[in-house]
Protein backbone atom coordinates (compact mmCIF):
# COMPACT_ATOMS: atom_id res chain seq x y z
CA UNK A 1 0.00 0.00 0.00
CA UNK A 2 2.77 2.22 0.79
CA UNK A 3 4.31 1.95 -2.81
CA UNK A 4 1.06 2.35 -4.40
CA UNK A 5 0.37 5.69 -2.64
CA UNK A 6 4.19 6.78 -3.66
CA UNK A 7 3.69 6.26 -6.71
CA UNK A 8 0.33 7.72 -6.99
CA UNK A 9 2.03 10.48 -5.67
CA UNK A 10 4.76 10.70 -8.07
CA UNK A 11 1.80 10.39 -11.08
CA UNK A 12 0.25 13.91 -9.19
CA UNK A 13 3.37 15.50 -8.95
CA UNK A 14 4.03 14.49 -12.73
CA UNK A 15 0.89 15.61 -14.25
CA UNK A 16 0.61 19.31 -11.76
CA UNK A 17 4.19 20.04 -13.43
CA UNK A 18 2.98 19.21 -16.82
CA UNK A 19 -0.26 21.12 -16.21
CA UNK A 20 2.31 24.17 -14.85
CA UNK A 21 3.96 24.12 -18.29
CA UNK A 22 1.12 24.27 -20.22
CA UNK A 23 -0.91 26.87 -19.00
CA UNK A 24 2.32 29.18 -19.16
CA UNK A 25 2.05 28.29 -22.57
CA UNK A 26 -1.34 29.09 -22.99
CA UNK A 27 -1.17 32.14 -21.51
CA UNK A 28 1.70 33.75 -23.64
CA UNK A 29 0.09 32.65 -26.91
CA UNK A 30 -2.94 33.48 -26.13
CA UNK A 31 -1.32 37.33 -25.28
CA UNK A 32 0.51 37.13 -28.68
CA UNK A 33 -2.69 36.52 -30.44
CA UNK A 34 -4.16 39.58 -28.93
CA UNK A 35 -0.91 41.60 -29.45
CA UNK A 36 -0.75 40.65 -33.36
CA UNK A 37 -4.64 41.89 -33.47
CA UNK A 38 -3.72 44.94 -32.10
CA UNK A 39 -0.93 45.56 -34.20
CA UNK A 40 -3.28 44.83 -37.49
CA UNK A 41 -5.66 47.25 -36.33
CA UNK A 42 -3.33 50.02 -35.83
CA UNK A 43 -3.87 49.88 -31.91
CA UNK A 44 -0.18 49.94 -31.20
CA UNK A 45 -0.47 51.20 -26.72
CA UNK A 46 -2.86 47.71 -26.78
CA UNK A 47 0.15 45.98 -28.43
CA UNK A 48 2.50 47.64 -26.20
CA UNK A 49 0.94 46.79 -22.79
CA UNK A 50 0.11 43.10 -24.04
CA UNK A 51 3.67 42.78 -24.68
CA UNK A 52 4.94 44.34 -21.33
CA UNK A 53 2.29 41.71 -20.17
CA UNK A 54 3.34 38.58 -21.82
CA UNK A 55 7.24 39.74 -20.90
CA UNK A 56 6.11 40.29 -17.26
CA UNK A 57 4.10 37.18 -17.01
CA UNK A 58 6.98 35.37 -18.64
CA UNK A 59 9.85 36.15 -16.19
CA UNK A 60 7.77 35.80 -13.06
CA UNK A 61 6.49 31.98 -13.96
CA UNK A 62 10.18 30.97 -15.44
CA UNK A 63 12.22 28.97 -13.24
CA UNK A 64 15.82 30.70 -13.08
CA UNK A 65 17.27 29.68 -9.86
CA UNK A 66 16.88 31.94 -6.51
CA UNK A 67 19.44 35.20 -8.29
CA UNK A 68 19.48 36.81 -11.22
CA UNK A 69 21.25 40.07 -12.66
CA UNK A 70 20.05 43.46 -11.94
CA UNK A 71 19.61 43.85 -15.37
CA UNK A 72 16.29 41.71 -14.94
CA UNK A 73 15.15 42.70 -12.61
CA UNK A 74 15.29 46.36 -13.38
CA UNK A 75 13.97 45.39 -17.11
CA UNK A 76 10.82 43.37 -15.01
CA UNK A 77 9.82 46.51 -12.99
CA UNK A 78 10.19 48.73 -16.69
CA UNK A 79 7.18 46.22 -17.75
CA UNK A 80 5.36 46.13 -14.16
CA UNK A 81 4.98 50.50 -14.73
CA UNK A 82 4.29 50.52 -18.28
CA UNK A 83 1.36 48.34 -17.18
CA UNK A 84 0.09 50.19 -14.13
CA UNK A 85 0.67 53.21 -16.32
CA UNK A 86 -2.25 51.59 -18.72
CA UNK A 87 -4.63 51.93 -15.66
CA UNK A 88 -2.63 55.74 -14.10
CA UNK A 89 -1.29 56.95 -17.13
CA UNK A 90 1.42 59.93 -17.09
CA UNK A 91 0.45 60.52 -13.17
CA UNK A 92 2.83 57.71 -12.70
CA UNK A 93 6.47 57.91 -13.06
CA UNK A 94 9.86 56.15 -12.23
CA UNK A 95 13.44 56.53 -12.51
CA UNK A 96 16.35 54.51 -12.08
CA UNK A 97 19.49 55.89 -11.19
CA UNK A 98 22.94 53.82 -11.33
CA UNK A 99 26.38 54.90 -10.13
CA UNK A 100 28.17 57.15 -13.03
CA UNK A 101 30.67 55.06 -15.08
CA UNK A 102 29.60 51.87 -13.07
CA UNK A 103 27.34 49.70 -15.45
CA UNK A 104 28.74 46.44 -14.66
CA UNK A 105 26.88 46.75 -11.66
CA UNK A 106 23.65 45.20 -14.21
CA UNK A 107 25.57 42.08 -13.84
CA UNK A 108 25.69 41.70 -10.10
CA UNK A 109 22.94 39.36 -8.76
CA UNK A 110 19.95 39.74 -6.72
CA UNK A 111 17.11 37.41 -5.73
CA UNK A 112 14.89 37.08 -7.85
CA UNK A 113 11.78 39.44 -7.74
CA UNK A 114 12.88 41.58 -5.16
CA UNK A 115 12.46 45.12 -6.67
CA UNK A 116 8.51 44.01 -8.39
CA UNK A 117 7.11 43.97 -4.98
CA UNK A 118 8.28 47.20 -3.40
CA UNK A 119 7.58 48.82 -6.47
CA UNK A 120 3.79 47.72 -5.92
CA UNK A 121 3.55 48.74 -2.10
CA UNK A 122 5.12 52.31 -3.34
CA UNK A 123 2.27 52.35 -6.48
CA UNK A 124 -0.69 51.12 -4.09
CA UNK A 125 0.24 52.25 -1.02
CA UNK A 126 2.59 55.56 -1.62
CA UNK A 127 0.79 57.01 -5.00
CA UNK A 128 -2.23 55.71 -5.41
CA UNK A 129 -4.07 58.19 -3.16
CA UNK A 130 -2.52 60.96 -4.55
CA UNK A 131 -4.92 62.74 -6.98
CA UNK A 132 -1.96 64.04 -8.73
CA UNK A 133 0.29 60.19 -9.28
CA UNK A 134 3.92 60.99 -8.14
CA UNK A 135 7.37 59.48 -9.13
CA UNK A 136 9.56 56.09 -8.04
CA UNK A 137 12.99 56.59 -7.82
CA UNK A 138 15.14 53.57 -8.03
CA UNK A 139 19.07 53.93 -6.55
CA UNK A 140 21.65 52.08 -7.17
CA UNK A 141 24.89 52.35 -5.11
CA UNK A 142 27.27 49.86 -4.21
CA UNK A 143 30.38 49.89 -1.35
CA UNK A 144 33.12 47.82 -1.33
CA UNK A 145 31.46 44.03 -0.44
CA UNK A 146 27.73 45.46 -0.87
CA UNK A 147 24.95 46.50 -3.13
CA UNK A 148 22.57 49.07 -2.12
CA UNK A 149 19.66 49.51 -3.89
CA UNK A 150 16.72 52.34 -2.73
CA UNK A 151 13.20 52.59 -3.75
CA UNK A 152 11.90 55.44 -2.68
CA UNK A 153 8.12 56.77 -3.53
CA UNK A 154 6.90 60.68 -2.57
CA UNK A 155 3.91 59.57 -1.63
CA UNK A 156 1.61 59.98 1.85
CA UNK A 157 4.52 58.30 3.91
CA UNK A 158 3.52 55.91 6.33
CA UNK A 159 2.86 57.32 10.37
CA UNK A 160 5.91 56.94 12.40
CA UNK A 161 4.24 54.66 15.04
CA UNK A 162 3.17 52.04 11.88
CA UNK A 163 6.41 52.40 10.68
CA UNK A 164 8.36 51.19 13.61
CA UNK A 165 5.99 48.38 13.80
CA UNK A 166 7.31 47.75 10.39
CA UNK A 167 10.30 47.85 10.72
CA UNK A 168 10.62 45.99 13.69
CA UNK A 169 9.14 42.79 11.72
CA UNK A 170 11.41 43.24 8.98
CA UNK A 171 14.28 42.83 11.26
CA UNK A 172 12.33 39.56 13.21
CA UNK A 173 10.96 38.15 9.79
CA UNK A 174 11.02 34.42 9.80
CA UNK A 175 9.12 31.37 8.68
CA UNK A 176 6.59 31.46 11.29
CA UNK A 177 5.66 35.16 11.03
CA UNK A 178 5.21 34.08 7.15
CA UNK A 179 3.19 31.22 7.95
CA UNK A 180 0.91 33.03 10.78
CA UNK A 181 0.07 36.03 8.20
CA UNK A 182 -1.14 33.66 5.55
CA UNK A 183 -3.61 32.69 7.70
CA UNK A 184 -5.18 36.10 8.62
CA UNK A 185 -5.07 36.80 4.95
CA UNK A 186 -2.41 39.61 5.53
CA UNK A 187 -0.07 41.37 2.57
CA UNK A 188 3.18 39.77 3.29
CA UNK A 189 5.17 40.84 0.32
CA UNK A 190 8.06 42.96 1.93
CA UNK A 191 8.53 40.27 4.77
CA UNK A 192 8.77 37.85 2.23
CA UNK A 193 11.12 39.32 -0.04
CA UNK A 194 13.16 40.41 3.55
CA UNK A 195 12.93 36.66 4.64
CA UNK A 196 14.25 35.52 1.16
CA UNK A 197 17.51 37.65 1.44
CA UNK A 198 18.43 36.88 5.07
CA UNK A 199 17.92 33.40 4.05
CA UNK A 200 20.15 33.84 1.13
CA UNK A 201 22.57 36.11 2.59
CA UNK A 202 22.43 35.79 6.97
CA UNK A 203 20.72 38.11 9.13
CA UNK A 204 23.21 41.17 8.66
CA UNK A 205 21.35 42.03 5.05
CA UNK A 206 17.58 42.71 4.79
CA UNK A 207 15.45 45.94 4.21
CA UNK A 208 14.49 48.55 6.39
CA UNK A 209 12.62 51.57 5.69
CA UNK A 210 12.48 55.26 6.41
CA UNK A 211 9.48 57.42 5.49
CA UNK A 212 7.97 60.51 6.61
CA UNK A 213 4.35 61.45 6.20
CA UNK A 214 3.56 63.70 3.40
CA UNK A 215 6.93 63.70 1.76
CA UNK A 216 7.66 59.72 0.91
CA UNK A 217 8.80 56.51 1.72
CA UNK A 218 12.24 55.54 0.75
CA UNK A 219 12.86 51.29 0.86
CA UNK A 220 16.76 50.68 0.93
CA UNK A 221 17.93 47.00 0.58
CA UNK A 222 20.93 45.88 1.89
CA UNK A 223 22.97 42.84 -0.08
CA UNK A 224 26.13 41.71 -0.15
CA UNK A 225 28.04 41.89 -4.03
CA UNK A 226 27.39 38.84 -5.74
CA UNK A 227 28.80 38.97 -9.52
CA UNK A 228 27.74 35.63 -10.80
CA UNK A 229 25.55 32.92 -9.67
CA UNK A 230 26.99 30.07 -7.69
CA UNK A 231 24.75 27.35 -7.20
CA UNK A 232 22.74 29.14 -4.70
Amino acid sequence: DKQKVIKLSTKQAEFLALQNQINPHFLYNTLEAIRGDALCAGLDNIAEITEALSTFFRYTISETGNLVALEDELENIENYIMIQRYRFGEKLKMEVRLPEGENHVLRFQVPKLTLQPLIENAVFHGLECKADGGTITVDVETTPDKLLISVRDDGVGIPEEKLDKINKKLNLVSVDYISENKKKKESIALYNVCRRIKLLFGEEYGIHIFSIEGVGTDVRINIPIIEEQKGI
